[in-house]
Formats: structure tokens, C-alpha cells, sequence
């Protein structure tokens, strides 16, 4: 049975598995570029380039399950804990595609901790043509966490989780996910640990950039979608 954008944005817990294989991706659609910044300070977060290494943060592909291929879809983040209070957040999305142009070409990233959902976001990038690179920039709000669930968040390391779910014209051409954990920030220092431009180790960005464009999010306790 095919995945619908409605059935991920129906589901309130984390997708067991992966919705569909690799060889989904018949738009041999390519990530070039990603990066996130703080709004407000315009200081880089995240920023990972197929020939540069990633800035901001630490990153590593998951092999601690015997995954075969789908090892390169499970992507394990360390970010500063000063990331889940920010209110606005930049975005800056490359990327290539393949000779088929895309209809439709949509996101669903879906947040969770120890599987209860606490973010969903909705990022629609429309219509793209044949063989064309894209860049498209984005500022959208961030959902604010009670403090007791980011103190548990920074506790339990890689149980906060999601899923991002690639549509064209509907119908999902890819499936990634990724746990994260939160390091908690020295308040003496003046500045944050990504504003100091620090690198990480360095993978494909094929497999760990997020794709974000127009960015729309909606709180799991509002049943409706951002429109």
C-alpha cells in the first residue's frame, strides 16, 4: 500500500521502519547544500555541503543496528540545548534534480520524545524542472517546549527522534530518520558553542541534510495543519 502525506500527518508515533526503499528516489533528487541559522543573530547552527565538511555541530551515520543500506538513512545529531529555545529559525536549502521534472515536491518532518509527538512541520517547494539546482530560503517559527520536557530531552540522549518523509505530486520517494541529543550550554561563555563556527566530522549530505522550503509548522496538540 502506498504512504500518503495524510497518512504520516494522521500517525502520532514514530514510523516503524523505513515507508519505502531507496529506490524510491526515481527523481534522483540530490541534496547540495543545508543550513540552519538563528534568526536573530544570523549565527550558522547547521551547515553541511557535499565538498565541505559539516559546521556547527556533530553528526554521525548510525551503525549500530544491522541495518544494511538503510544505515545511511538513520542519522544520530549532537546540538547545543540553546537550539530547542530559539524562536526563529533561517533555513537554506540546494538542491539538484534529476531529468524528470517534480510535479509537487513536499516535506513532513515529524518530532518526537520517547514516541509522543511534540513537533510537526509541513514544507511545501511546488513545482521544479528537469535537470534545474534550487535554492530556496525560509524563516518560520519554532514551537515552544516546556522546560521540564527540554531538561528531559537534554537528559535522555537519542530519545528524541523524528521522520522525514519526501512526497512528489503525493506519493513518498524518500524516508529519513534521525535521534538527537542535547548538549547543555556553559551560561558563563559569551558566546554559544555554534557560533564559533566549530566542525564536525564530515559525511555525504545525501544523507543527512534536511530539505526545508516555506516552512510551516503546526503544534501536535492543534489537530490542524498550517495551511
Amino acid at each position: 500500500m502506498s504512504v500518503k502525506p495524510e497518512d504520516v500527518l494522521g500517525s502520532r508515533k514514530p514510523a516503524e521502519g523505513f515507508l519505502c526503499p531507496l529506490s524510491a528516489n526515481r527523481y534522483d533528487i540530490e541534496f547540495l547544500l543545508f543550513s540552519i541559522s538563528d534568526y536573530e543573530s544570523k549565527s550558522t547552527i547547521f551547515e553541511v555541503g557535499k565538498d565541505s565538511p559539516s559546521i556547527g555541530m556533530e553528526i554521525d551515520v548510525d551503525y549500530s543496528s544491522a541495518l544494511g543500506e538503510d544505515s545511511f538513512r538513520k542519522i544520530k545529531y549532537t546540538f547545543s540545548d540553546d537550539v530547542l529555545k530559539l524562536p526563529l529559525i533561517s533555513t537554506s536549502l540546494t538542491f539538484k534534480v534529476g531529468q524528470e521534472a517534480l510535479p509537487d515536491f513536499r516535506m513532513i518532518e515529524r518530532h518526537y520524545f520517547r514516541s509522543k509527538l511534540i513537533k510537526s512541520y509541513d514544507f511545501s517547494f511546488g513545482f521544479c524542472i528537469p535537470g534545474s539546482t534550487n535554492t530556496w530560503d525560509a524563516v518560520y517559527d519554532v514551537p515552544p517546549l516546556d522546560d521540564d520536557l527540554i531538561d528531559e530531552m537534554i537528559k535522555h540522549p537519542h530519545e528524541t527522534t523524528s521522520d522525514s518523509f519526501y512526497f512528489v505530486d503525493g506519493a513518498l520517494i524518500m524516508h529519513n530518520k534521525a535521534s538527537y541529543q542535547y548538549v547543555k550550554e556553559d551560561c558563563s561563555k559569551e558566546k554559544r558553542s555554534y557560533q564559533h563556527g566549530c566542525e564536525a566530522e564530515h559525511h555525504d549530505v545525501q544523507h543527512i541534510t534536511r530539505a526545508m522550503s516555506e516552512a510551516k509548522c503546526a503544534s501536535p496538540e492543534d489537530p490542524r495543519r498550517a495551511e
